[in-house]
């Protein structure tokens, strides 16, 4: 149970610093969450999952690395 608590707790950081990031730089490049969804044509809550590691999309994923590098 320790390990598992330990496990989230160091996933939840990971989490956020990459949300920080993440945000800071479109924050930087003028881009909103919004813009990014209309551009994939997905919705503007499943972007800011993916962001914040609550979910998983390899178009939103590859969105990130090809126009942020991360």
């Amino acid at each position: 149970m320790i390990k598992q608590t330990l496990y989230n707790k160091n996933t939840l950081k990971r989490n956020i610093k990459r949300a920080m990031k993440i945000n800071c730089l479109l924050r930087i490049k003028g881009i909103t969450q919004q813009q990014i969804a209309k551009e994939l044509g997905l919705s503007y809550v499943w972007v800011s999952n993916v962001i914040n590691g609550k979910g998983h999309n390899e178009k939103i994923e590859n969105w990130l690395k090809e126009n942020l590098g991360i």
